[in-house]
């Protein structure tokens, strides 16, 4: 009997081990997702396309990760740990997306004089306190640049220096041209790399779950026997 409880403990052991560096690499195929969005978002043309774009894939990976978790585990209840592991799965697709729209100005943007053609407030849905003022631009030739930019004390008129992406899928942006975003790499690096541990928990926590579950099982079978 010793034996056969040493052996159950191990496998047990085993099983949870197994199922907490599974987690790793599932996670890392969710992050693989998450850029895969945020690409897809940057590269689309238009605004509009591009938050579609990121909406509906965000609602794509959750719908896979939900089927994913009822598949595996049908009786495991949505905890804590996974509202954490969704959040940085969330931050790490908006730090991407930043980063992936730096980068593309970073390689590809055109310094440009650019000329205000009007200034506005965008309504925050709180009143113009809630909102901001914005200005849209136009290059030298009149033709009206992609997106506006912070307008501050900018005026009709007035002339300033922006950085355009020729392809006309980023929107404009105030000042030269930026630097490679090394930083933002390395920030998404981090709620992709929380979100890894968190799912080696969730991992652990689900091998755990599963023993109960089928204990419970087994007991309550050998109950209704007897």
């Amino acid at each position: 009997m010793k034996d056969a409880g040493e052996t159950t403990r191990r496998r047990k052991w085993t099983v949870r081990g197994l199922w907490t560096v599974l987690a790793v690499p599932a996670s890392a195929l969710v992050t693989a997702g998450s850029f895969g969005i945020a690409y897809g978002a940057v590269e689309a043309p238009g605004w509009w396309a591009s938050s579609v774009v990121f909406v509906m894939a965000l609602v794509a990976t959750g719908c896979l990760i939900g089927l994913v978790g009822l598949l595996l585990d049908p009786h495991r209840e949505f905890g804590k740990p996974d509202l954490v592991a969704a959040v940085c799965v969330a931050l790490t697709t908006a730090t991407f997306t930043y980063a992936l729209q730096q980068q593309a100005l970073h390689d590809r943007g055109r310094i440009e004089q650019a000329v205000v053609t009007s200034v506005y407030y965008v309504d925050g849905g709180g009143g113009l306190s809630d909102g901001g003022r914005v200005a849209r631009l136009a290059d030298r030739s009149g033709r009206e640049l992609a997106g506006t930019v912070s307008a501050g004390h900018l005026a009709v008129g007035d002339r300033l220096t922006v950085t355009v992406d020729p392809e006309g899928r980023l929107a404009v942006q105030r000042g030269s041209r930026p630097g490679t975003p090394r930083l933002w790499w390395e920030i998404s690096a981090l709620p992709a790399a929380l979100q890894a541990l968190v799912c080696s928990a969730i991992g652990f926590s689900t091998a755990r779950q599963n023993e109960w579950f089928w204990e419970s099982r087994r007991s309550a079978a050998a109950g209704a026997a007897a």
